[in-house]
This record gives C-alpha cells, structure tokens and sequence, in this order.
C-alpha cells in the first residue's frame, strides 16, 4: 500500500474516532477577581460615551461610530451578567433591567446611525445613554467609587 494513502486512511479513522467521543461537558473556565469584569465593563462604556460625546455621530464618523457602539454593547453585555457590589435580589433585577434597556438604547443608536439620522443618534446619545450613565451610578455604585466614573 502507497505509504501517503496508509497515513491518509489513518487520519480519516482518526477523525472518525474522535468523532464518536462525548464532548467535554464541564471545561473549566479561568477565574477571575470579583468585580474585574464588571470593571474593565465600565471604563469600556465611560470611554465610549466620551468618544461618542464629543465627536458626535455624522456621516463622517459613522463607521467609528458604529465600531463604538458595537463594542458598548459587547461591554452592556459583559456587565449585566455581573453584580455590582452586594445587591439584594431586588436591586440585582432592577440593574439587570436598567442594563438591559441600556443595551436596546444603544441598539436604537446604532439603527438610526445605520439609516443616516444622525441628528437622532445624537439626541439619543446625549439625553438618553447620559441619562442611563448618572441613574445607575447613583443608584448601584457604591459611595467611595461614586467619584470616579461621573
């Protein structure tokens, strides 16, 4: 038998076997510190709004825009699976809440940013997601961070 068609064959068999095997059901997963993600979460979504703030979504800007916008997301994302700091059950809903309403927010910048408003995406941006940044500040931050992110 060619040497190159036995190795061949033997890989084909290999695959097969592997194939046939149960997938991996708990593959563990790196820790991380406590309140890392969320951290890291933030400053992406500070930064963010920042950038859009101050050069305004135009026609000029609109692909770095989008860009922005799709990378606030990702950090809304992040961040509404993690807990501030010690919430009752209550106020975890309600945080999970205001970032989830937070992440539609960002999505109804992003069409209207898409179909050339951009005089909407802006209003958007400065009425709405300002508002959304001082309201869960003021409500889920806790006292000694409260300075650093206003």
């Amino acid at each position: 038998m060619n040497k190159f068609l036995a190795i061949a064959l033997l890989g084909v068999a290999g695959f097969g076997v592997a194939a046939a095997l149960p997938a991996p059901v708990d593959v563990p997963v790196p820790a991380r510190a406590s309140g890392e993600v969320l951290e890291q979460s933030m400053e992406t979504l500070n930064g963010a709004l920042k950038g859009l703030m101050k050069g305004g979504i135009s026609a000029e800007t609109k692909d770095k825009s989008l860009d922005t916008l799709v990378r606030m997301q990702s950090a809304i994302v992040a961040a509404k699976s993690e807990k501030p700091h010690d919430l009752s059950a209550e106020e975890l809903v309600g945080y999970r809440a205001m970032m989830a309403d937070m992440l539609g927010l960002t999505c109804k910048i992003e069409v209207a940013t898409l179909q050339g408003k951009f005089d909407d995406a802006n209003k958007l941006v400065k009425e709405e997601l300002t508002r959304f940044k001082k309201e869960g500040h003021d409500k889920y931050q806790k006292e000694e961070e409260h300075g650093d992110h206003k």
